[in-house]
């Protein structure tokens, strides 16, 4: 006589198991969403078209401070958190001041714009309220926009003395 099990269906442990597969997969498809959903994507720009635009005046910024000569060299005590810039062939009667944008190549969030004096020692000068970590784009132009200098700068490295020059 052979014995066969009582228990109906739902108290079978291979029903369930097997319905468990499809179930969490359908569980976490749900939370993948939500989570796509609710967070911004600070990799993409609202104006990215403008930009797109605006390349080739960038372009001819940036072929300005070359045809001018424009250098500079960036230091920066990571214990105090002064940032200098030392410029070359730059008329400082016109350009006294000068911004610097760090750009974050993935958070938005870190992205800083500094605006840097010129001292009487004939050097540009920021002081920093958070210390920089990690790989950064920088952007340096004259207020009144008609140059542009583009470089990188890892500052996880030591930087004392990193060069600055057009098309870098």
């Amino acid at each position: 006589m052979t014995q066969t099990d009582s228990k109906p269906w739902y108290r079978q442990f291979w029903p369930w198991f097997l319905i468990a597969i499809p179930g969490s997969s359908v569980v976490m498809g749900v939370i993948m969403i939500n989570l796509a959903m609710s967070g911004k994507d600070s990799l993409v720009r609202q104006d990215w078209y403008k930009d797109g635009m605006a390349i080739n005046q960038r372009m001819d910024k940036q072929n300005r401070a070359q045809e001018l000569g424009i250098q500079a060299n960036l230091t920066l005590d990571k214990h105090s958190g002064d940032l200098f810039l030392e410029t070359r062939n730059l008329d400082i009667r016109l350009d006294n001041q000068l911004a610097l944008n760090l750009i974050h190549p993935t958070l938005e969030g870190k992205d800083r714009r500094l605006q840097l004096y010129l001292t009487p020692d004939n050097r540009f000068y920021a002081k920093l309220d958070f210390q920089p970590q990690g790989f950064y784009y920088l952007l340096l132009s004259p207020p009144s926009g008609e140059w542009e200098i583009e470089s990188s700068v890892n500052f996880d490295n030591d930087i004392s003395g990193k060069a600055l020059t057009p098309n870098s």
